[in-house]
């Protein structure tokens, strides 16, 4: 997938959110364009032991950094504890992978 691609498909606006509990003052991040939240396949959810009865959901970012395990993604005022972080290396770019959790249901 190249970047134009990439901007094209993702039509998501989304921020993050640091638990106080981490200890750290960062900043959220702002207007992140994200692909639109996905279901994660049980195979997936296996390999990273999510054992949760809420469904969980995936998406990519592309050009962001500071984000970790434990933040939140808001997107629509609703928020989403991100289980997963992870590279998502598609040359020449790279993406980063997030698994989130949904909590309302």
């Amino acid at each position: 997938m190249n970047i134009q691609a990439f901007r094209r498909m993702a039509t998501q606006t989304a921020s993050t959110k640091r638990s106080a509990l981490t200890g750290s003052t960062t900043t959220p991040l702002t207007n992140l364009k994200c692909l639109p939240l996905m279901p994660v396949d049980p195979e997936m959810r296996k390999r990273l032991d999510l054992n949760t009865p809420h469904v969980v959901y995936q998406t990519f970012l592309h050009g962001v950094t500071d984000i970790k395990r434990g933040d939140h993604l808001v997107i629509n005022s609703v928020e989403y504890p991100i289980r997963s972080v992870a590279p998502w290396p598609w040359p020449p770019e790279t993406f980063i992978h997030l698994v989130v959790e949904d909590l309302s249901n």
